[in-house]
């Protein structure tokens, strides 16, 4: 799908900003941070303006956020899993600090007291990846 498609499926007006964004994480096979995405061009948008197309992004569920242990927050589009009910891993290499979203189903039980209702759960596997494990 090309920016312009993904916008006009969730009908969002076709902003610069959005464009951006998008664009950045289209191109990329990895999870990107703020900085990352706004490197190239850091003085582009305002401050206020690129938070609130992050938010309005996310809150359509084109991108999602994943927090990382040490409380970095990356971006992914949501272009490998669909059902949002289905819970979906990530894997971050601790050497070159990629993020992956993880195909297939996540298998994570846990027993919640009673009347208390899951929202959402985050994994995040810590580790190296094959690139990372070649060179050292």
């Amino acid at each position: 799908m090309t920016v312009e498609e993904i916008l006009s499926a969730h009908d969002l007006k076709n902003t610069g900003c959005r464009k951006f964004i998008l664009g950045e994480l289209l191109k990329s096979d990895t999870a990107l941070s703020e900085n990352e995405i706004k490197d190239p061009f850091p003085e582009l948008f305002d401050r206020v303006t690129f938070y609130r197309t992050l938010k309005t992004l996310e809150e359509k569920e084109i991108i999602h956020r994943i927090v990382l242990n040490d409380n970095t927050v990356k971006y992914a589009l949501n272009r490998h899993h669909h059902d949002f009910e289905e819970m979906h891993s990530h894997f971050h290499c601790e050497k070159c600090d990629d993020v992956l979203c993880l195909s297939g189903k996540t298998k994570f039980e846990a027993e919640l007291p009673r009347d208390f209702i899951k929202r959402e759960v985050y994994v995040v596997i810590e580790g190296l990846c094959a690139g990372c494990v070649q060179s050292t």
